[in-house]
């Protein structure tokens, strides 16, 4: 670069041309067509394998066809979508229905039944709720008794 002035100015020296001994055109070329050819060589090679393995496969797992099966296809596995949301309701709500207006046993060995709920309600209020009784003043509740009826009550210590 030559100074004139201020200003900065290139002027390229008349005998001086490109870098010959850093790389070889022959060389990027080379490598290049063998990176294409290495390249289509994996991808018959791969080809191969595939069609190599698919039959294997085949013969193995030969295809059975879903709709050329006779009769109804199976069921899908759970858990499955409601076809028919509002007879799947109608039909709980009857059966929720039909327990709370009936007897039956809800475990025999145990000897637990279930009323209806009309008759529950009727013994309710014939036998009333049970009721904690107070504690009188200055007493604090120590220890669960049992009664002679064989209801649970509550003993209470003074202070």
């Amino acid at each position: 670069m030559r100074e004139h002035g201020d200003v900065h100015e290139y002027v390229p020296d008349p005998g001086a041309t490109h870098e010959t001994r850093d790389i070889s055109t022959r060389v990027v070329v080379i490598f290049g067509v063998s990176l294409v050819v290495g390249a289509i060589l994996v991808h018959f090679l791969i080809w191969v394998l595939y069609v190599f393995y698919g039959s294997l496969h085949d013969k193995a797992y030969p295809r059975q066809y879903p709709m050329a099966q006779i009769g109804a296809p199976p069921l899908p596995p759970t858990p499955r979508l409601q076809t028919q949301p509002r007879e799947d309701l109608k039909n709980l709500r009857a059966e929720e229905e039909k327990r709370l207006d009936s007897y039956g046993w809800v475990d025999a060995s145990r000897g637990e039944v279930h009323i209806p709920i009309d008759r529950a309600m009727e013994l309710l209020l014939q036998q009333g709720l049970p009721v904690r009784q107070q504690a009188p003043r200055g007493t604090s509740p120590v220890m669960p008794e049992k009664s002679s009826s064989g209801r649970t009550g509550v003993v209470y210590e003074k202070y």
